[in-house]
């Protein structure tokens, strides 16, 4: 799990990924995913980091959110960047550990969202922590959105670190994000470091270490927990939607080396209760 103190160093300079083009095919993909489910809905965000899809979930429909993150500067961040129009009852974040978490706020909650919680697991036992954490607060017939490294199963996973390790190299600067592969877990897992920069001169680097687990870990810890409904991994999509405004911002030739070279690199998965 990541410790606190690597994300109260890292701090608002985290805001710099939600820079990168990239995260127009995240939020995009996401918005798709939970948009079933979130109208009107009451939603518990784990890993809320600094407030960012806490607050868009409010814009896509909910009726209210809690943000819960492990840092305490994360959270700070996130209060001070939500308007203070927004009253608590609609939008409030709290400090804690999804691993461990328990029922908050009378649990009962229509959808959980967790964005890049999961990779944040190095074993089983967070793994299923983090799961049990979302089968406590969701509703029976609840639905969870989480979006985490793709989907590879334990057999590909080394075929998988070799394809990541050659398509990265050269291309760190211009896609503003670097994925290195590292120790191999006893688990078929691979410790992860991520380093993003703004594409433009000068950017400050944030780099922060997670891990990839194989798919067959997921749904088994899902499982376990308590999350018997039906598991879906989500294709991820160039959406019309923004396509046309992503290709002006940076070029088609940027989403194409995405799609077709990079691969996706993360992937969304939805579970029902």
């Amino acid at each position: 799990m990541p410790t606190p103190t690597q994300y109260d160093q890292i701090g608002t300079r985290y805001n710099t990924i939600k820079q990168l083009p990239i995260t127009t095919i995240e939020q995009s993909n996401l918005h798709a995913a939970v948009s079933p489910s979130v109208h009107n809905a009451r939603v518990l965000d784990l890993a809320c980091g600094t407030g960012y899809y806490s607050r868009l979930l409010l814009t896509w429909g909910a009726a209210s959110v809690v943000g819960v993150d492990i840092s305490p500067a994360m959270i700070s961040a996130a209060e001070a960047e939500t308007s203070p129009d927004i009253p608590k009852e609609k939008l409030n974040f709290e400090v804690g550990d999804a691993t461990s978490l328990g029922v908050i706020d009378g649990g009962e909650f229509d959808l959980v969202t967790a964005v890049w919680l999961c990779p944040y697991a190095s074993g089983e036992e967070e793994l299923r922590g983090m799961f049990e954490t979302v089968a406590g607060n969701l509703k029976e017939g609840g639905t969870f959105v989480g979006l985490a490294n793709p989907a590879v199963k334990k057999g590909d996973m080394e075929k998988w670190k070799g394809f990541n390790d050659g398509v990265m190299e050269g291309r760190e600067k211009a896609w503003g994000v670097e994925i290195r592969y590292g120790e191999a877990l006893g688990n078929g897992g691979y410790a992860v470091r991520v380093t993003t920069r703004a594409r433009e001169e000068g950017g400050e680097p944030v780099a922060f270490g997670a891990y990839h687990l194989p798919t067959e870990m997921y749904e088994d810890a899902a499982r376990e927990a308590g999350m018997k409904g039906k598991l879906e991994w989500k294709e991820v999509r160039f959406l019309e939607e923004v396509r046309e405004e992503a290709i002006a911002a940076v070029g088609e030739e940027y989403f194409r080396q995405f799609f077709e070279e990079f691969k996706p690199h993360f992937g969304v998965f939805v579970i029902q209760k």
